[in-house]
């Protein structure tokens, strides 16, 4: 258990640590996170950018508090990924066919396909929060390499949900559509 603990906790550090560089790493790709943002809220809303920089806080809340405390780190992330789930959901049932700002710049909009992506990273954090209760501290009598088969496969969970609009394009239609704004 102690593994599915680092797993879970190491493939959220990545996977919220390059969500919130993506939206940081310059004036125009936070700009466009916030517009992205202000397209997916219900109308009633009205602005955009205190709920874009909640957002933010949130996903860097939970970069901070993976590497000191994983289970609330996990839980956290687990609520976070469902809030999110339930926001695309609710989003694609008005008809709103915002790209995903997610991990910076993307054509595809946003979709089931993202809300299922979510969920699934929702259960692997709450999982984890729940073996994180179990085990205590995930490095506590870990052998060395299953800490390090367990970080390896954490890579490239998270390098799969980074790419998941690129990968959805190549199956679905042979070819990745590019956004160069």
């Amino acid at each position: 258990m102690r593994y599915l603990v680092l797993v879970a906790a190491a493939t959220l550090w990545v996977v919220f640590a390059v969500s919130a560089v993506s939206k940081l790493r310059g004036r125009a790709a936070y700009a466009a996170f916030v517009a992205s943002t202000g397209r997916l809220l219900p109308s009633r809303f009205g602005a955009a950018r205190p709920v874009a920089l909640l957002v933010l806080a949130a996903e860097l809340a939970v970069v901070g508090t993976l590497p000191v405390v994983p289970v609330a780190g996990l839980g956290v992330g687990a609520v976070l990924l469902g809030a999110f789930g339930v926001a695309i959901l609710a989003a694609t049932r008005r008809g709103v066919t915002a790209p995903c700002r997610c991990f910076g710049a993307s054509a595809r909009p946003l979709g089931a396909a993202q809300a299922v992506r979510n969920g699934l990273l929702a259960v692997l954090a709450a999982g984890g929060a729940a073996a994180a209760v179990a085990v205590g501290d995930p490095l506590a009598g870990a052998h060395p390499a299953g800490v390090a088969i367990a970080l390896f496969g954490a890579l490239v969970l998270a390098v799969l949900t980074i790419s998941f609009d690129d990968v959805a394009d190549l199956l679905t239609t042979g070819s990745v559509a590019v956004d160069r704004t």
